[in-house]
């Protein structure tokens, strides 16, 4: 039983350790917080309605214990969290080689990076 817990809370702080730095451009939705699922998400060369600006995100996480799906799913909660009901998604990129090589010798993390900019689309339910 003891085991079971550990576990779970292993996953619990291994699933946790992608984070996000927000740069705010707009509070005008900040009271109108949007659950992470409902969230859409634009990818690169995608058509975007008209839409307002609410922040740029910037996420990074460990490459050894995170993957792009919790990256995404991060700027997608905190893009929430402002109001946005939208992300336009930026680039995502790993460490290189010689960051991985550095992080195995000094023991630091080699970290996966994403960007994206947050938005409110005022017509999306319609879509």
């Amino acid at each position: 039983m003891r085991t079971a817990v550990l576990a779970v809370a292993i996953i619990a702080v291994v699933a946790g350790c992608v984070s996000v730095n927000k740069s705010v451009l707009s509070q005008s939705r900040a009271a109108y917080p949007v659950a992470r699922d409902s969230v859409h998400v634009f990818l690169p060369g995608d058509s975007v309605p008209p839409h307002e600006r609410i922040a740029i995100l910037t996420a990074k996480g460990d490459e050894n214990t995170t993957n792009e799906a919790q990256m995404l799913d991060k700027m997608r909660q905190e893009a929430g969290k402002l109001g946005a009901n939208a992300i336009i998604l930026g680039d995502m990129t790993d460490p290189g080689n010689t960051a991985r090589v550095l992080g195995a010798v000094f023991g630091t993390p080699s970290n996966r990076k994403g960007q994206a900019i947050a938005i409110y689309v005022p017509d999306l339910r319609s879509r």
